[in-house]
C-alpha cells in the first residue's frame, strides 16, 4: 500500500473506533491505539501502547512503510465494513482499484465434510495415505 492508501484507510475508520485500532508492524509488534493525532505524508502520529505492555499513553511516530496491517479489536458487522466503503464494489472495480472480483457468500464453493466422526476419520486417513503414497515415490526414505 502507498502512504496515501494508509491515510485514506485511517480516515475511513470512525473516531469512535480509534481506541480499538491495533496496528501490526512488519516486525510483528502490535501497537494498541488510544488516539490518532496527525496523518502526515510519510508517517502517522498517535498515542497508544505496545501489545503486551501496560505503559499507556506513549507517543508514536509510525512510518506508513512499517505498517503490515491494521485491525479493529472488536466484532465488526458486515454492514459496518460497508459503511467504511460507501462506493459499491462494482464501481470500484470499474475504476480499476480492485483487481479480483468479490464473490458473494452464496456463490462460494463449500467443501463437503462428513458430519459423522467415523466417516470424517476414514476420509482423513484416506487422504493421509494418498499423500504418503505419492510422496514416497518422490522422496524415497533412507534405510541403512
Amino acid at each position: 500500500m502507498t502512504n496515501a492508501d494508509w491515510v485514506l484507510l485511517f480516515r475511513r475508520i470512525p473516531e469512535t473506533d480509534h481506541s480499538r485500532v491495533v496496528i501490526t508492524l512488519i516486525t510483528g509488534v502490535d501497537l494498541y491505539i488510544d488516539a490518532f493525532y496527525r496523518l502526515e505524508d510519510g508517517f502517522v502520529v498517535l498515542k497508544g501502547r505496545f501489545g503486551g505492555s501496560t505503559d499507556e499513553g506513549r507517543g508514536f511516530f509510525v512510518p506508513y512503510d512499517e505498517i503490515l496491517c491494521i485491525r479493529i479489536d472488536r466484532v465488526v458487522k458486515e454492514e459496518e465494513i460497508q459503511e467504511y466503503f460507501p462506493e459499491s464494489p462494482t464501481a470500484a472495480r470499474k475504476s480499476g482499484s480492485l483487481e479480483t472480483p468479490i464473490i458473494p457468500p452464496s456463490e462460494r464453493p463449500t467443501p463437503t465434510v462428513p458430519t459423522d466422526p467415523a466417516a470424517a476419520s476414514k476420509l482423513l486417513l484416506e487422504r493421509i495415505r494418498a499423500v504418503r503414497a505419492t510422496s514416497a515415490t518422490k522422496f524415497p526414505t533412507h534405510q541403512g
